[in-house]
């Protein structure tokens, strides 16, 4: 017997996603299955069933990879981001562009007449 995937949908809106596998000689009987496994009691509202063999898959993991240098566009590629931090902070005390003082305090937290109605 032939493997059949089972797809199906929650609302009409839902995209297709995979709910299991049914084991049958053809479709009819792959349908009436996956009806009876996944959907018997009311849990969508579209189902639809697809033989293994034709589902294809790109099986190469090289196919994958990038054909240009983009790591740039990774979160990986900024790697060295607290390092150019650190050397840029450092220029800055030695070119005394730094502000040494503390960041003034929000008068508006502080202060019960801005605060919303909720809060109070």
């Amino acid at each position: 017997m032939e493997r059949w995937e089972v797809f199906g949908k929650r609302t009409v809106d839902d995209p297709w996603t995979s709910v299991g596998a049914v084991h049958a000689p053809d479709r009819e009987m792959a349908l009436l299955l996956a009806k009876e496994s996944f959907f018997r009691h009311g849990e969508g509202v579209d189902f639809a069933v697809v033989r293994l063999s034709d589902l294809h898959v790109f099986g190469e993991r090289e196919q994958l990879e990038f054909a240009t240098d983009k790591t740039y566009k990774l979160q990986s590629g900024y790697t060295g981001m607290g390092d150019k931090r650190r050397r840029a902070a450092a220029r800055a005390v030695e070119a005394g562009a730094v502000i040494d003082r503390r960041r003034p305090v929000d008068r508006r937290v502080l202060n019960p007449a801005h605060r919303s109605r909720t809060e109070a």
